[in-house]
């Protein structure tokens, strides 16, 4: 029978997360390279002391549930793991041309960094608040800019100037699609880990499905001097359409597939 042999175990394998319908999983994701899973059971109690031997000893102990967390890392990032690590929902840039929107101050100076607001932009100009004749700013003399995030230094306000302020920027945003977060922090998906057992010549298999898991907005790292990760939290908790005596239980399943 599977299972009965004693191994030692150093797993690798795939995390995939599902929507969850009617209690089963459809429509999968792979998470992408994954350093760590890490499993905790959290068993709920409250202890009772009892008041009459003088020691104060734990006299009754009641069970009140169980709860679990994994805490996943994550080293590969898509726009869909983006969605789940900050808690967010996907939207697509308008890409209506933006004319005259206003960047800067009254009184702009050289050193300031304004930001157009939107990404991937092109036919970018911009242009002080001369009356009657504004006055267009030259790209890499008077400013630079990070076209993809939209960032725009300013480096000189003397050569074709002087410049009134406040600046305006005409330009046409992509067609690009991002994440604004924390609007969608309380996800339920269906979690399973297909793994392998590199520990044991011929790596045998070991799997583990998590029927519930809450997806809990968690920690990113912008800067890194080496390979960036991610943590995704997830609360696991008892499925209400499963029967803790039934075969798949309400949390969770476990198995190790010699």
């Amino acid at each position: 029978m599977n299972g009965e042999s004693r191994k030692y175990w150093s797993l690798q394998g795939t995390v995939d997360l599902f929507d969850r319908v009617s209690g089963m999983p459809q429509k999968g994701m792979w998470l992408g390279d994954c350093s760590s899973i890490e499993f905790n059971a959290e068993p709920q109690k409250e202890d009772f002391k009892e008041s009459w031997s003088g020691s104060r000893t734990v006299g009754f102990t009641m069970f009140q549930g169980n709860e679990a967390s994994l805490a996943i890392t994550l080293h590969q990032m898509t726009s869909k793991t983006m969605e789940l690590i900050f808690g967010g929902d996907l939207v697509a840039q308008d890409t209506d041309a933006i004319v005259d929107l206003q960047i800067s101050g009254a009184t702009p100076e050289v050193g300031d960094v304004c930001l157009l607001r939107h990404y991937d932009v092109t036919a970018l100009t911009i242009e002080d608040s001369t009356p009657t004749t504004p006055k267009e700013l030259t790209l890499n003399t008077n400013y630079r800019v990070d076209a993809k995030t939209g960032r725009v230094e300013i480096l000189d306000l003397t050569t074709g100037g002087p410049f009134v302020g406040p600046l305006k920027a005409s330009f046409t945003p992509g067609a690009v699609s991002y994440v604004k977060m924390l609007t969608n922090t309380e996800r339920e998906k269906w979690v399973t880990i297909s793994g392998r057992n590199t520990a044991v010549t011929g790596q045998p298999r070991m799997a583990f499905d998590f029927y519930t898991a809450k997806l809990l907005p968690s920690s990113f790292q912008f800067i890194n001097e080496s390979r960036g990760e991610a943590v995704l939290n997830c609360t696991i908790v008892g499925d209400p359409t499963k029967t803790a005596d039934g075969d798949l239980g309400i949390f969770g399943r476990a198995v190790m597939l010699d």
